[in-house]
């Protein structure tokens, strides 16, 4: 780790730290993950179709600004 690993070896209890990253990090994943399991396919359509159109409205403030 060079400088970052000589400069925290003298503090004590810095270990902690990298625990509840870790601990964090695998927490926030597995909401992420069960929320996308979990979703209702209306909603799941939703987002799509958003998407779609939002490159459709943009698509078509391109081609007025042009005509």
């Amino acid at each position: 780790m060079g400088f970052v690993g000589e400069l925290m070896s003298g503090k004590n209890g810095i270990e902690w730290y990298y625990i509840i990253g870790l601990i964090l990090f695998i927490v926030l994943f597995a909401v992420v993950l069960y929320r996308t399991i979990h979703m209702s396919k209306s909603e799941l359509w939703k987002i799509k179709t958003s998407i779609f159109e939002a490159n459709e409205l943009e698509d078509g403030n391109n081609n007025n600004s042009n005509n």
